[in-house]
């Protein structure tokens, strides 16, 4: 993929002088974003959707007034021509704030020889602060299982402290299935962007409820996952994070897959990948490691397929590799194993579908708050 910078001039006259506001236009609209994904020091991700085909681009500000011009393309076309937009920025300097405005510009008629383009639309300013390499502090926010009930998760928001954090985890099962688009925009999306995602990004921790319906194939195309997988690992301030990917939660030959199910391989695949990744150097060298994954990993008498698959397999490769915090959902309620509990030396906090946790990890440790919907805490951990 390459980027595309406009020059200044170019860009003034492209945009007919009104990339500082929205342009009135009732045919033409954002119909959803824009929302952050995949920041990173150097690099984030700008996701949006128009009610018309067009060709994206965002006009990047930084801290000295500079504008840049960014599209992407591929195989040496410039992407665009569709109502989905996504353009990924490189080349950012770690903790640097920049603005940035959603340029949408709209495809009438979009043929072999022949490309009618019609109004440009370019969104107000937005902002967002790439982070430190050496940060010594992280606040992030974990909620799932809000099963598109979009009001539920507007008073997580609400009545959390959502202007000091830096992320938000969404750990699975944030819709029920994933039959069509409004469940993921309606059921969650709008209301994070309402709240934070244009300023703050989220990372989208799949759960079993998304590997149902007819887009859960499609389910990447709508975020922007490191690697291109559902499971990886990055380091947000004094954090190593671990994002696993649970699967399904029943075997695969159970008839309500249908036969389309192979989670055992994929399961086995992400697994060699685990082992790796707990032995490489900046798993070793984290001040915390932290493990997000849907089903909690714990040793119990009791489990379904899936938690179990997870268990025999996955939790020995963890067990010793010095987790700090495992974080997990799935269960409907709320539980907490400490590291002598769990079966396998990690303490697990599993958040129920009625709360949120609130975790700060800076040099004197870690701290989860875990609140109910209406603000009010229910308990609180900590991990020094």
């Amino acid at each position: 993929m390459k980027k595309v910078i406009v020059s200044v001039i170019f860009l003034i006259y492209f945009t007919l002088g009104s990339f500082a506001q929205d342009i009135v236009n009732d045919d033409f609209v954002v119909t959803h974003g824009p929302y952050l994904q995949n920041l990173n020091s150097t690099g984030v991700t700008i996701i949006w959707t128009t009610n018309k085909p067009a060709i994206p681009g965002v006009i990047l500000t930084s801290k000295d007034g500079t504008k840049r011009f960014i599209r992407n393309s591929h195989e040496g076309k410039i992407d665009g021509g569709g109502a989905f937009h996504k353009v990924r920025i490189e080349g950012l300097v770690p903790g640097e704030n920049y603005q940035y405005n959603v340029n949408s510009v709209q495809v009438l008629k979009y043929q072999a020889y022949k490309i009618y383009y019609g109004d440009t639309l370019v969104r107000k300013a937005e902002s967002f602060t790439t982070p430190s390499g050496k940060s010594e502090k992280v606040n992030f926010t974990v909620v799932n299982d809000v099963h598109e009930l979009s009001g539920k998760l507007a008073s997580y928001l609400k009545n959390g402290n959502y202007a000091d954090q830096d992320c938000y985890f969404f750990n699975g099962d944030m819709v029920n299935f994933l039959q069509n688009t409004d469940q993921l925009f309606k059921g969650f999306i709008d209301t994070a962007t309402a709240y934070f995602a244009a300023r703050k990004p989220f990372y989208y921790v799949r759960g079993n409820h998304e590997t149902r319906g007819f887009l859960n194939q499609d389910l990447k195309n709508f975020f922007d996952y490191k690697d291109g997988r559902f499971y990886y690992s990055m380091d947000l301030g004094p954090v190593h994070f671990i994002i696993l990917d649970c699967g399904e939660d029943k075997p695969d030959n159970n008839r309500y897959y249908y036969g389309l199910a192979d989670f055992d391989t994929y399961r086995s695949e992400e697994l060699e990948w685990l082992k790796k990744e707990v032995k490489s150097e900046e798993f070793r060298n984290a001040k915390y490691r932290i493990v997000l994954v849907h089903f909690p990993i714990v040793k119990a008498e009791k489990q379904g397929y899936g938690t179990k698959f997870l268990a025999d397999h996955f939790g020995p490769v963890l067990q010793g590799a010095g987790i700090n915090l495992m974080m997990s959902a799935h269960i409907h309620r709320n539980a907490f194993y400490d590291a002598d509990k769990s079966g396998f030396g990690y303490p697990v906090l599993v958040n129920s579908n009625n709360s949120f946790v609130e975790v700060t990890a800076d040099n004197i440790g870690i701290k989860a708050v875990v609140k109910d919907v209406s603000g009010n805490q229910i308990s609180e951990y900590s991990f020094k």
